[in-house]
């Protein structure tokens, strides 16, 4: 009974070790600590760019983001023309849309070789 309790213990420590590394674990993804448009921000007029920071470097050839509107009508995005030269964010141009609501859909690649994947919204309102 005692042999048994002890493994018991040792078993119990080993959890509790490993739940202690779950906040690095967590903390290996790539998360989106700035956008803009804000995620679910309601917008008067239809934002110039796309812009994603997030918190650690990224992979950007082997990054996607994609805008989509809520009907599912992709929203032309020319990825080759990333305009921030840092290494965590990312920053496109976007054209003119309408009003309505809109997906931006991200899957990068960090540094350290987590994929993230992600949805924000945003909603552009009818000009009055």
């Amino acid at each position: 009974m005692i042999r048994r309790c002890g493994a018991t213990l040792r078993a119990w420590g080993v959890c509790a070790a490993l739940l202690g590394l779950a906040p690095g674990l967590a903390a290996a993804h790539a998360i989106v600590i700035e956008s803009e448009p804000a995620a679910d921000a309601t917008l008067a007029a239809p934002p110039a760019r796309i812009y994603l920071r997030f918190n650690s470097k990224l992979e950007k050839r082997l990054s996607t983001v994609t805008v989509t509107a809520a009907d599912g009508r992709p929203v032309a995005l020319d990825l080759k023309t990333d305009g921030s030269q840092k290494p965590d964010r990312i920053e496109l141009p976007l054209g003119p849309i309408r009003p309505g609501a809109y997906l931006i859909r991200y899957k990068v690649l960090a540094a350290d070789g987590h994929i993230t994947e992600g949805i924000l919204r945003f909603t552009v309102l009818e000009s009055k």
